[in-house]
């Protein structure tokens, strides 16, 4: 009896199915797998792969460590990581889950026995007593059971190492993204300073025109109307420009007074 029940044990199937991609997923399909379109980056062949680095492609040595300062102190990317470990240790535990378990107890302590329970007129000595437990006991993966939950934690395991990629892609971008922007409204700033600083000399030899009869007070009317729009665009561009500096300070995991 005692071998045929090993005999039927042993030929229990995993309970369900094993996990099959469907067939109508956007995984499989064909574009989804294809190589980046090209971005016009004349330094990468149209349907490259991009290099690890790629954000290095504008060979910029500031945009370079921020970016490794972010991946570094990023608040969000340090909690994906944390994810990413707490996942891990599921999958290991659900691993060494099943087979042998040992425990094991000790203790020692120190007693006295009341003298009147024995009926004796003297203080009784005090004893020592000692107790320990020894069990090993062992957990058949009789339907798989184990298998599956191991399967289950690998499969949330790299689920999570791949939101921790998108994490990290994300964060490169962000990262990049605002330095651009706060490049671009310098580069603008600069421009609009440097027009508006000519328009107020222009106007200043209008003024000098009327002052000596040969201006008009319309052509100074008309340059202190061109001096206000120039000032107007100003505060716009800085207004852009800080909003990026307090965007690329979160990403550092800074405050965006730093």
């Amino acid at each position: 009896m005692l071998g045929l029940a090993v005999a039927s044990l042993s030929a229990c199937a995993t309970v369900g199915p094993d996990y099959q991609l469907p067939s109508g997923s956007a995984f499989q399909r064909p574009e989804a797998n294809a190589a980046f379109l090209d971005t016009g980056n004349t330094q990468v062949a149209g349907g490259a792969e991009l290099p690890p680095r790629w954000w290095e492609l504008y060979q910029d040595a500031t945009l370079n460590g921020l970016v490794e300062q972010a991946l570094r102190d990023n608040v969000e990317l340090k909690v994906a990581d944390a994810h990413l470990r707490r996942a891990a240790a599921v999958y290991e535990q659900a691993m060494d889950a099943g087979g042998f378990e040992y425990e094991a107890e000790a203790g020692v302590s120190r007693a006295q026995l009341s003298a009147e329970s024995f009926l004796q007129e003297h203080e009784l000595p005090p004893i020592n007593l000692a107790d320990g437990k020894f069990a090993v006991s062992y957990q058949f993966d009789l339907f798989g059971k184990l298998k599956r939950a191991a399967e289950a934690a690998r499969a949330d395991e790299q689920a999570t190492a791949a939101a921790m990629d998108l994490a990290r892609v994300s964060l490169v971008a962000q990262v990049a993204g605002s330095y651009v922007e706060i490049c671009h409204a310098n580069h603008e700033l600069h421009v609009a300073e440097h027009s508006l600083e000519l328009q107020q000399r222009s106007r200043e030899v209008t003024q000098r025109l009327i002052a000596a009869g040969r201006g008009t007070p319309p052509e100074l009317a008309r340059a202190n109307a061109q001096v206000a729009m120039l000032e107007a665009a100003l505060p716009p561009l800085r207004a852009q420009r800080q909003a990026s500096e307090y965007q690329l300070s979160a990403l550092l995991g800074r405050t965006p007074g730093q």
